[in-house]
């Protein structure tokens, strides 16, 4: 099975990517082989975006501004 990777901003450090049905929470900045942190259920992908954000020390308005 072949599963499509699509990185999403932002790029600081934490990313959230969608594999499959899922979104991926993984260390952008990380070596080697790469570590999932979390997941979630596809449904559930502005949860995840949210947490990213937060731990890359941006704001949730932040996320929501971009994306208007």
């Amino acid at each position: 099975m072949g599963a499509m990777v699509i990185p999403l901003i932002p790029r600081g450090g934490f990313t959230v990517r969608r594999v499959g049905d899922s979104w991926e929470l993984v260390n952008s900045r990380g070596y080697g082989r790469t570590v999932v942190l979390q997941t979630w259920p596809r449904e559930e992908h502005t949860t995840a975006f949210e947490h990213c954000y937060r731990l890359n020390g941006r704001t949730v308005e932040e996320l929501r501004a971009a994306f208007r």
